[in-house]
């Protein structure tokens, strides 16, 4: 049993390294050396360096700025998940100053706007990784993982998105190019959707409400061919006034084309409205006592 928890955790933490390297390519080998500031504590080391180039690089400034907030996360959360934080900061840390002289390059592309989205895309997946592994890089991601206890229904990329305003604001005048902010802003859109998308991805579902006469034959295939779930809702009509049935089935979004398939081939004149859901709690679905992120 504890020789399965070490191995256990030597995974985790070889998925952090992994995610953390992510990270840092993100930053270094694209939205820093074109001057994108992408929010958060690294946005602010990525300001500090260009108005002050004798300071320590940017990896070493993010470690230093961070100091303070891993002080304040250990008060909020505990020595156990500052643990991995503080080795996600300094793998990351380092890797955004060493990238660079290893791969002998001051970035992979002078391109803002590939810089912005592919640097944007790897940055929010690095990070979004992260909290699915229950860490951070520190700075900002424990300030937004605070806000997220404290107000559960708001995504960790919209509040990301609301302080990294801040930080944008602040990088178009200390660059005085608005343009430069402007990229570092789709920086920030795509790292924001993509983050998102890490984390709850495998929540989202979709929703299908069916209206039949051949409901029961319907619910059935499903269940047999499909392996869904179904339940019938008890429904009235407005204008003919007869009760009916309706099928109401929350599935994986690569399933629906089995279900339309079966409508096609049992009713093809049903009724079928299919929705988003969001996040989805239950059996097969995530589970009502994990720790939300």
């Amino acid at each position: 049993m504890k020789q399965k928890q070490v191995v256990k955790k030597i995974f985790r933490y070889v998925f952090i390294t992994f995610t953390a390297a992510l990270y840092a390519v993100g930053i270094a080998l694209f939205l820093n050396p074109n001057n994108l500031a992408p929010g958060g504590i690294s946005g602010i080391a990525i300001i500090l360096k260009k108005m002050f180039p004798g300071l320590p690089g940017v990896g070493m400034l993010i470690l230093l700025i961070n100091i303070p907030i891993l002080a304040v996360g250990i008060k909020k959360f505990g020595i156990k998940f500052i643990l991995s934080t503080m080795y996600s900061l300094i793998v990351s840390s380092v890797l955004i100053d060493i990238l660079p002289i290893v791969f002998n390059v001051n970035g992979v592309t002078d391109n803002k706007m590939l810089a912005s989205v592919i640097g944007g895309a790897t940055f929010g997946l690095g990070m979004g990784l992260m909290f699915r592994l229950d860490t951070t890089t520190g700075g900002l991601d424990i300030i937004v993982k605070i806000i997220k206890q404290k107000k559960p229904h708001l995504k960790t990329g919209q509040i990301y998105f609301l302080l990294d305003v801040v930080i944008l604001a602040a990088s178009a005048m200390a660059f005085k190019d608005v343009e430069v902010a402007l990229y570092a802003a789709i920086a920030i859109y795509v790292s924001t959707v993509v983050m998102d998308r890490a984390i709850y991805g495998g929540d989202e579902a979709t929703l299908v409400y069916i209206i039949s006469e051949k409901r029961e034959l319907i619910a059935r295939r499903m269940m047999k061919e499909v392996n869904v779930g179904a339940t019938m809702i008890q429904a009235k009509g407005a204008y003919s006034n007869e009760t009916t049935e309706v099928i109401m089935c929350v599935m994986k979004k690569q399933t629906l084309v089995k279900v339309r398939n079966i409508l096609k081939q049992t009713d093809s004149g049903a009724f079928m409205i299919v929705s988003s859901a969001n996040e989805v709690f239950g059996q097969g679905f995530k589970d009502h006592f994990k720790t939300e992120i």
